[in-house]
């Protein structure tokens, strides 16, 4: 008997009874890797093996009866084999066998390719089904609108492959396989398309230059951030100078102060010595011409070289001391009392702070009367004195 996995099969038998049928039995046993019971009946009872065939078997007529024969639904693959029936009667027996195959229809193949698909290449189109019984056979077919048919040697249909040489335009297509046996069959299908070999290389140098133009963006991406961070931080420690630091003076080279300079070039303070004390009112240079630091941003002063005769000598108002002639005024009384005598006046020394304190440079002596030209032909010497704005800037 042959059946295909999954159906109903009916394994028939029968005997001619020379007695009362009531007091026979009957067994079916199934003889492959191992022996086992598959139905018996005895003493008017039906009873099952504890095995694969519980519930699956039984007897296709109601027993006790002259036809043996018995069902098995479901069946499966491990089915395959012997079966044994048996039948006792009283004073001896009679048996009678049959063998079961139970077939498998192939599983679904797979269809593959090797090869190069261009023309006048050669490709080999491969397929294969993992199970079948018996071993399923391959058929190779191109479809419509080009049908064809291969044989062998170009097919083989014991391993399911198909051999395509000299390959041209018209040979791509849709190709089918049919995996097939007694129980049943099924399908699989590959596209094939030739390409000439100026498309073949058009498709790889695109498929390189997308490569190429990812790898490249990804570099330019790395760039430009790395470009923004060092730009950020550049900006972030970046110090802006307000002007550069000048050289050192002549007035801030002599013993009546020293100059402190910040590190960025702004003058930040200038620490001044305190004047010596005295009584006497001080020497100013006739004609004497006050000039304020604030009032002016630079300060042109004369200085005359040691051993040089001074020019002032000899002028109106310039004594022989070096010492402008003064005459005081008594002022007039603010309460109709007696003018007051008007003492000599005394510099007031100014209080010493703590903390750096701007420096006033000394009153310098210039002469209204006299032309720069002049003094510098007279040997003077023109000082560029700095002086510091309300903000704190060196200017």
């Amino acid at each position: 008997m042959e059946v295909v996995k999954g159906q109903m099969v009916v394994l028939q038998a029968w005997y001619s009874p020379n007695s009362d049928i009531s007091k026979n039995s009957v067994i079916w046993q199934f003889v492959g890797n191992e022996s086992k019971q598959v139905i018996n009946f005895s003493s008017g009872e039906v009873g099952h093996g504890q095995n694969d065939f519980s519930k699956r078997v039984g007897f296709s007529v109601t027993m006790p009866s002259a036809n043996l024969s018995i069902y098995i639904n479901n069946t499966q693959e491990s089915d395959s084999g012997r079966y044994v029936c048996i039948v006792v009667i009283p004073g001896g027996g009679i048996t009678g066998e049959m063998h079961l195959n139970v077939k498998v229809p192939p599983s679904p193949p797979v269809c593959t390719m090797t090869g190069n698909p261009v023309v006048k290449g050669n490709v080999t189109l491969s397929c294969k089904s993992s199970h079948g019984k018996p071993v399923p056979q391959y058929k190779w077919t191109k479809a419509a609108p080009m049908s064809e048919v291969f044989f062998s040697p170009m097919q083989n249909e014991r391993h399911g492959t198909l051999r395509l040489s000299n390959l041209t335009k018209s040979m791509s297509g849709k190709y089918i396989c049919r995996a097939s046996n007694t129980a049943g069959s099924d399908s699989c299908s590959i596209n094939l398309e030739v390409i000439t070999s100026s498309n073949a290389g058009m498709i790889a140098a695109a498929t390189l230059g997308s490569i190429v133009g990812l790898v490249a963006m990804a570099l330019f991406l790395i760039f430009i951030l790395k470009r923004r961070r060092d730009t950020e931080e550049e900006i972030a420690n970046e110090i802006k100078e307000d002007a550069q630091a000048p050289k050192r003076v002549s007035w801030a080279k002599s013993n009546t102060g020293s100059d402190i300079v910040s590190k960025n070039g702004t003058l930040s303070s200038i620490a001044t010595s305190p004047r010596p004390e005295t009584p006497h009112q001080p020497n100013f240079h006739y004609p004497y011409s006050p000039i304020s630091a604030s009032d002016s941003s630079v300060i042109n002063a004369y200085q005359l070289r040691p051993g040089e005769a001074n020019p002032l000598q000899g002028l109106p108002g310039y004594n022989i001391g070096g010492t402008p002639s003064r005459k005081h005024k008594r002022p007039p009384s603010t309460n109709g009392g007696p003018p007051q005598v008007l003492r000599s006046p005394v510099v007031a020394i100014p209080n010493r702070t703590e903390g750096a304190q701007p420096q006033v440079p000394p009153p310098l002596t210039v002469s209204p009367q006299m032309s720069s030209s002049t003094l510098t032909r007279m040997g003077a010497v023109a000082v560029m004195v700095p002086a510091q704005s309300q903000a704190g800037s060196l200017v």
